[in-house]
């Protein structure tokens, strides 16, 4: 399928459409027939998902025409981009076998949620045991797709392995402040490319977290808990971000790991140390200070509490709050005297895909178009599809996969973050 210079649709058949559900319309009623005499029938539509940020409105306005028409087809529309992804899922070739041990098995909350072996992260052993090196969790980098004159590259070329890619950005020069002269209509358009920072009231491109990397784990176990906070000591993890409730329907989701207020606990050799919580419209930031025998580190926690399980939050507003104040806080994390080396975010859920894959590609996202501006390209599916090949099952259903589309649509059209009222902070 083709979209020419006048934003017309066709597949070389002659006929072109304003739209893709004037196309699909069309071949369904009256289909090709090749010159042997068969018929060629249009079963879904053939499009790209890569799409230009500010053209997002559009898409997701096509995704849900093409559901209307299609109601009971699941192979159209944001169902059939989510069901293709499946096609994809036995050409990775990475193996779990760490979390099939015997000795590993109770380490993990489900058992078909298992780390890839080459993407895992490995602690360091305890006494030699071999098994002390096991955590149900992963890494996952980001890709970042440079902006040149070339044409960028598609996603269905771009995704034979995770080397290809994870690409360097280049790097953009800041634009001129805006003239007040300036037009409304035109100076609506440069503020779609650039944020007002709201504390100096300057234009400026929005800041992001440098060479950003996401540990995606499981919700604690009981056992499971001290090898959660060597993790974090291990990796030099500052900020974590959890997206679940400790219990969920009558189920438990996720074991406390943490002390509660005005407490502190010990992990296998560390000190954790409540400092402060803060309670937000939908969710919490704790403050703990995190010690050996050597050295304090603090550690930020955020828990998203509106978030169902398998679900997707009745409201972007909030999610796109949690992901600001997350990476504000890691902005400030990396210029402190103490930085980590590297800026590390630890993300979980229950069990570590769902929830969790869908706010990494969701961060992913922004922060390009935080980088690259409102007129980079996008892909949805290929950065689910760059996720799933560092952890497996991320982003676990067409509402998850849906609700990335519709949380960028609401980032995309300028809506300024709520900040999310603070309810009440209780002090250590």
């Amino acid at each position: 399928m083709y979209e020419d210079e006048q934003d017309k649709y066709d597949v070389g058949s002659g006929e072109q459409f304003d739209d893709l559900v004037g196309l699909i319309e069309h071949f369904r009623l009256y289909p090709m027939i090749e010159t042997s005499g068969d018929v060629l029938r249009l079963l879904q539509p053939v499009s790209g998902t890569r799409l230009r940020a500010h053209d997002i409105d559009r898409k997701v306005q096509e995704m849900q025409e093409i559901e209307d028409y299609q109601k009971l087809d699941n192979k159209c529309g944001f169902d059939g981009e989510f069901q293709s992804l499946k096609m994809l899922e036995d050409r990775h070739v990475f193996t779990n076998f760490e979390g099939t041990r015997p000795e590993n098995a109770p380490k993990n909350r489900y058992r078909n949620i298992l780390p890839y072996d080459q993407t895992r992260v490995v602690l360091r052993r305890r006494d030699n045991r071999p098994e002390s090196d096991y955590i149900n969790a992963s890494y996952v980098r980001s890709s970042r797709l440079s902006d040149s004159s070339s044409s960028v590259q598609s996603s269905n070329e771009s995704l034979d392995s995770v080397q290809s890619l994870i690409l360097n950005s280049e790097s953009k020069k800041a634009p001129p402040l805006v003239s007040k002269s300036l037009s409304d209509e035109a100076l609506r358009e440069v503020k779609k490319c650039l944020k007002l920072d709201k504390i100096n009231g300057n234009l400026c491109r929005d800041v992001t977290v440098k060479d950003k990397t996401y540990i995606a784990a499981q919700g604690c176990l009981s056992n499971t808990k001290d090898d959660f906070w060597r993790m974090i000591w291990q990796e030099d993890v500052r900020v974590i971000a959890m997206i679940t409730n400790e219990v969920e329907n009558g189920k438990k989701k996720c074991e406390r790991y943490w002390p509660l207020s005005g407490h502190e606990e010990r992990f296998d050799g560390l000190t954790v140390k409540s400092i402060s919580e803060t309670h937000y419209e939908e969710y919490l930031l704790r403050e703990f200070d995190v010690s050996d025998d050597k050295s304090c580190r603090t550690v930020f926690q955020y828990q998203f509490t509106a978030w169902p399980d398998h679900g997707t939050p009745g409201d972007p507003d909030g999610v796109l709050s949690f992901i600001d104040d997350i990476n504000r806080r890691m902005i400030k994390n990396s210029q402190e005297a103490d930085a980590p080396e590297q800026n590390i975010l630890c993300v979980h859920c229950s069990a570590g895909v769902g929830r969790t894959g869908t706010f990494i590609v969701l961060d992913m996202l922004i922060d390009r178009i935080k980088t690259s501006g409102f007129n980079c390209d996008i892909d949805v599916h290929s950065t689910v599809k760059l996720v799933r090949a560092q952890r497996n099952g991320m982003v676990q259903n067409k509402m998850q996969y849906r609700f990335i589309y519709l949380a960028l649509q609401e980032y995309i059209d300028g809506r300024n973050i709520k900040m999310r009222k603070k309810v009440y902070t209780s002090d250590a």
